[in-house]
């Protein structure tokens, strides 16, 4: 009995103590940041006046943005061009292009039939789609589906390396070869004949010019596939003009023998990326 009466004290002193401790008076804590009791609008704070804003009524923005509308557009300067003069600033454009396009050929002097060339080259030159898919699969992982002419996802694409084969322009043998001149070859037919020659075509392509040689025959530059210009020379005659287009095999001129009766030769010669090759490299001659 004594013990638990012991305890009890011992509790009523604790309790005591803590009440005592409560009782006494606490340090004030200053607060963070005091908020004033009048609140000031962002449009007042950029006028500077003052006045007791907390009557007012906030205006609806969505019916401030209508009214208002047309003025902040004219205003802010950020309206964007109409359709109306985007498209005539583009058709004024074509124009330009066009004329001075069709300027440059009509003008016959040297500097334009360097433009020309580099136009017509432009123009006709054929896309190597099997080097576009392989670039593709390089760097994302698969050609695009949504072109069909790179085809399916079953046949890998592989880049083409070899040589476009020509048909021969006429029947015979170099007698002199490429080495000797280093643009072109002169060809022998295989038999003598009293008439005509003809010379074919070795590819499909358009004509790039027909022009008289110094030695009075005339030569014709075509522009294949495959980035290949071929020239026949020393031609007694033909029906071709520029621009036109011939088939593989097609009659690009004819020989005829001389008033000597010497055997005609016909000069040859083909030009890869603006650089003369030997044409016994892509052209089988008997």
């Amino acid at each position: 009995m004594e013990q638990k009466s012991g305890i009890k004290g011992r509790r009523k002193e604790r309790i005591r103590s803590l009440l005592e401790l409560d009782d006494s008076p606490h340090t004030a804590v200053p607060p963070l940041y005091a908020l004033s009791d009048r609140t000031t609008t962002f449009k007042e704070w950029g006028e500077g006046a003052a006045h007791d804003y907390s009557t007012d009524r906030e205006p609806d923005p969505e019916a401030l943005w209508k009214q208002r509308r047309g003025g902040w557009v004219d205003e802010g300067g950020g309206n964007k061009p109409r359709f109306a003069s985007g498209f005539m600033r583009r058709t004024i454009a074509s124009i330009v292009v066009f004329g001075a396009v069709w300027g440059i050929f009509a003008i016959q002097q040297p500097w334009a039939l360097k433009a020309q060339a580099f136009i017509t080259d432009a123009l006709s030159r054929d896309m190597d789609f099997a080097a576009a898919q392989v670039w593709y699969e390089e760097h994302f992982s698969g050609a695009p589906a949504f072109i069909p002419i790179f085809g399916g996802e079953d046949q890998p694409a592989e880049k083409v390396t070899a040589a476009h084969d020509l048909n021969p322009p006429l029947a015979g043998s170099i007698v002199r070869p490429f080495a000797a001149t280093m643009n072109g070859v002169e060809i022998m037919p295989a038999e003598a004949s009293n008439g005509t020659l003809t010379v074919k075509s070795v590819d499909t392509g358009r004509v790039l010019s027909v022009a008289k040689e110094a030695q009075g025959g005339i030569r014709i530059t075509v522009r294949h596939t495959g980035d290949i210009t071929a020239e026949y020379g020393h031609l007694s005659g033909t029906k071709l003009a520029a621009d036109d287009w011939v088939q593989s095999g097609d009659a690009v001129g004819w020989l005829e023998e001389t008033e000597n009766a010497s055997v005609p030769l016909l000069f040859f010669a083909i030009m890869k990326d603006k650089t003369y090759i030997d044409p016994a490299e892509v052209v089988s001659f008997d």
